[in-house]
């Protein structure tokens, strides 16, 4: 009965880590909140560039991709990201705003899942691998 019941309790708490992961990953986006990207695909972003990630209204995320703004279409399916075509400025970037840039529109939309490691979201690929870094 005793080994019954551990297995039991086991098996729920599994239950609620899966619940916890399963999370919408819009819900840990935020409606109105910036986030200042620290880290695309493992590059630390410079000092002096700015990338933000933020929804600004439902159905949409928007930002600084380091040099221009930009904006798009984000929604879940099946709990996954989908992040859609990123519109934006067209102002000329030079040394590392327009690498940072380029990083930036190549990761983002490979994003379909967040996750908080203390303070720092992690936007991940399908396979779990950290994309992108960002604090508030």
């Amino acid at each position: 009965m005793r080994r019954l019941m551990l297995t039991a309790l086991a098996c729920l708490a599994l239950a609620a880590c899966k619940d916890e992961a399963a999370a919408d990953p819009l819900e840990l986006l935020g409606m109105g909140v910036e986030w200042h990207v620290t880290e695309i695909a493992g590059a630390p972003v410079p000092a002096g560039v700015s990338v933000t990630i933020a929804r600004p209204e439902d159905g949409m995320i928007a930002g600084s991709s380091g040099c221009n703004r930009y904006s798009g279409r984000v929604s879940t399916h099946d709990g996954k990201l989908e992040i859609g075509a990123l519109a934006g400025t067209r102002m000329a970037c030079f040394g590392p705003a327009e690498e940072v840039e380029r990083a930036f529109h190549s990761t983002i939309g490979r994003a379909k899942d967040a996750q908080m490691a203390g303070d720092t979201l992690e936007l991940t690929d399908a396979a779990g691998k950290v994309l992108i870094r960002a604090m508030k």
